[in-house]
């Protein structure tokens, strides 16, 4: 499979991008029928927002003895349930609740979601260690 960047032209026809995609598309011979999976190109999410995340997690974990908080990965579980961040909810025949928590991953969530997802977890993060938002980031920048 080639992936190469194409530009929809206004007769709705698929250009190549760039040199390196018209290089690509060489590997097909002139008017050969080919299969072609399209997907606009959104704003790419922010490695560093997603590492200054997960450095917040680290950093509430190392901060707190609560069993439920002390790990990286607790505490960005318990930050999904306090913002409602749910794939689904399920209800047994015997009626428990689960919840299916939802994922940050880069496929999963635009970066435009993801800003609101972040924004509203610092101050979840730094109330359960006691300190500011801004105390928060500076220490979890400095990791």
């Amino acid at each position: 499979m080639i992936i190469a960047d194409m530009q929809m032209k206004s007769d709705y026809s698929l250009v190549p991008f760039s040199p390196e995609a018209k290089d690509l598309l060489k590997n097909f011979k002139p008017n050969q029928i080919v299969k072609v999976k399209v997907s606009g190109v959104k704003k790419e999410r922010s490695v560093i927002q997603l590492r200054l995340f997960w450095a917040c997690c680290r950093t509430v974990a190392d901060n707190t003895e609560d069993e439920s908080w002390n790990t990286p990965d607790k505490v960005c579980i318990q930050i999904k349930i306090a913002l409602k961040f749910f794939k689904s909810i399920i209800v047994t025949p015997d009626n428990h609740v689960h919840f299916d928590l939802d994922s940050i991953s880069f496929e999963n969530l635009s970066q435009v979601n993801a800003n609101k997802i972040f924004d509203r977890s610092w101050p979840i993060m730094a109330k359960k260690i006691g300190v500011s938002v801004d105390t928060l980031l500076q220490n979890a920048e400095a990791k």
